[in-house]
């Protein structure tokens, strides 16, 4: 949940008008170079508002716009026969929606900073202007402790994502997300990687860069009288919510057609001053008291007023009954250019993966080469690395070598002048084998470190492991028709948008469905399945996953499955 909107008084600031690569190409490739990339620094405006009377306000009471349900009822069942369409609020203890949470008289922000670490950088939004600053936690934390009396600024934290730290695990979303959320289920493991920026000029301070969308588990720490103007949350993602202590008050608009068009010429207007909520068809307001948790879908318009210090955990997340939404919200993102900090990372390459995981669903056909940990460009931080108990270490500068990396520092913004400008691996290597956990191994049998048995025995180069796994992947190519994924000798990543997915398709072996698979696809899934296959089938050019072969074959395959189980249904009348 970082900030969804950014500005500053007067003239925007040079870091705010950088011309930065976008994580996804735009959807009419011609000509986008030219485009002014869209500055939230000249967005917003200082909002002021009767927040007491905006809560009261009886035109922002549409109670039909919550679903209300009761918790046991949150099930996928539910979920594949009904979409995620309206919020849903639960008042509720959080375990009856599979959810595990601190106890809220016990954890407080210094519980945060303890299990997240005080000299983690973060970025925090200035209320007065919505505009933005850095700092440690621990000066954060400081803050936040300050009597209300004594607070000169109103600093409010929406995007410190604390997964892979301890705090990971005294907290857990609603099951329904961890279920159907794209990211933990579909990305793979082996591409959760990272690196470390350290700052100023003693290097206490850091700032950690991911290889994946990191975006599922958020801790909000605000101070009274916080505000977050209306929004979308990147990439239409949908989001879990809930207070642990304090208040939170939510306006609700519905992504209605004419919602959402007049939000974008909302979102475009620096000088206009009024509630967004007056301007639209309709919108309610929802207060969510401590302890309750409030599913938003995707696209829904959203502003949050914090009437007392609060203290959140949250998260955003993708998934399959809401791709229309999804790939709207992502759209109007290209189309505005929004800057790259604010979207979310590897979206496009998100949706080869959930493409390539129903293909093999439907037919069998794998389209992703098997990723391994040891050939981790980085250092891995996936389930292996957290189950060894790699996020519990802290993270030091003592612990790791320096190594400046070209192509991983082009793409960052000019820094505060105090700041290092370096790429922190871990010493002796990037793979986590060597990195966290010094002298472990593991087996694909028992994933625990084990002792070599015999010294005498040489052990297998780096080398010689590559092509053993290459003479394996073109033996099973080559007698298994179902394997259309090719040896590590293939360019898989060029690091820039490719039309790869227009290529011919030419001759291929006969599919073989899966028709129970192929039955599951109920009419709602099928319609949201299908305009992913036609949004990505439009495209010019795209962004192609890591380990992804035959992305044309990919996409044709996956759109002749939807056209198969859309003449096995019957014609609506």
């Amino acid at each position: 949940m970082p900030p969804k909107r950014k500005s500053g008084k007067g003239t925007p600031s040079k870091r705010g008008t950088k011309k930065t690569k976008r994580d996804s190409s735009p959807e009419n490739d011609s000509g986008a170079s030219d485009e002014k990339e869209f500055d939230k620094d000249t967005l917003q405006r200082n909002v002021k508002f009767d927040f007491e009377e905006l809560m009261n306000d009886p035109t922002f009471q549409h109670p039909e716009f919550i679903h209300t349900m009761e918790p046991e009822e949150l099930t996928v069942e539910w979920y594949e026969e009904n979409g995620l369409e309206k919020p849903i609020h639960f008042r509720c203890d959080p375990t009856r929606i599979g959810m595990k949470l601190p106890s809220p008289s016990t954890f407080t922000v210094d519980s945060v900073l303890e299990l997240v670490g005080g000299n983690r950088m973060i970025e925090v939004v200035q209320v007065e202007d919505q505009g933005s600053v850095k700092m440690t936690l621990e000066e954060f934390v400081e803050f936040y402790k300050t009597p209300p009396e004594q607070r000169k600024n109103l600093y409010n934290v929406l995007s410190l994502e604390y997964s892979l730290t301890p705090l990971e695990d005294l907290v857990n979303s609603p099951a329904l997300v961890r279920q159907i959320d794209w990211v933990g289920n579909i990305w793979p493991d082996a591409l959760r990687q990272r690196w470390i920026s350290f700052n100023g000029r003693e290097k206490k301070s850091y700032f950690p860069h991911h290889t994946f969308p990191k975006v599922q588990n958020y801790c909000l720490m605000s101070v009274a009288n916080c505000y977050t103007d209306f929004h979308i949350d990147f990439s239409g993602t949908s989001v879990w919510y809930h207070v642990l202590k304090g208040r939170k008050v939510f306006w609700l608009i519905p992504p209605t057609a004419t919602n959402f068009f007049i939000y974008q010429e909302f979102i475009k207007t620096v000088s206009d001053n009024a509630f967004f909520g007056r301007s639209v068809e309709a919108c309610h307001v929802a207060v969510l008291e401590p302890g309750d948790t409030m599913l938003i879908p995707s696209g829904w318009i959203h502003a949050v007023y914090t009437p007392d210090d609060s203290l959140v955990f949250g998260g955003n997340f993708l998934h399959s009954l809401s791709c229309q939404t999804q790939l709207r919200v992502y759209q109007v993102e290209n189309k505005l250019n929004i800057t790259r900090k604010f979207r979310l990372p590897y979206n496009e390459e998100l949706l080869f993966y959930v493409m390539a995981d129903y293909v093999k669903k439907w037919t069998g056909r794998e389209y992703v080469r098997p990723l391994l940990v040891e050939d981790a460009k980085l250092d891995y931080v996936g389930e292996k690395w957290k189950a060894a108990g790699g996020h519990l270490k802290k993270i030091r500068f003592e612990d790791y070598n320096v190594e400046v990396t070209s192509e991983m520092v082009k793409n960052e913004e000019e820094s505060e002048k105090d700041e290092v400008k370096v790429i922190a691996m871990h010493a002796g290597s990037s793979n986590y084998d060597n990195a966290m956990i010094s002298k472990m191994s593991y087996t694909e049998a028992t994933g625990l470190e084990e002792e070599a048995e015999d010294e005498d025995v040489k052990p297998e180069t780096k080398k010689e492991a590559e092509e053993r796994r290459d003479a394996e992947i073109d033996l099973l190519a080559a007698t298994n028709s179902l394997i259309f994924y090719k040896n590590s000798k293939h360019d898989f990543v060029r690091n820039k948008s490719v039309p790869d997915h227009k290529l011919p398709i030419g001759h291929e072996p006969p599919v073989y469905f899966n028709d129970e698979e192929v039955s599951r696809i109920s009419p709602r899934l099928l319609e949201e399945l299908e305009a992913l296959g036609a949004y990505i089938r439009r495209k010019n050019r795209v962004e192609v996953a890591e380990g992804i072969c035959h992305p044309a074959s990919l996409i044709n395959l996956f759109n002749t499955v939807l056209k198969k189980r859309r003449a096995e249904l019957p014609v609506p009348n």
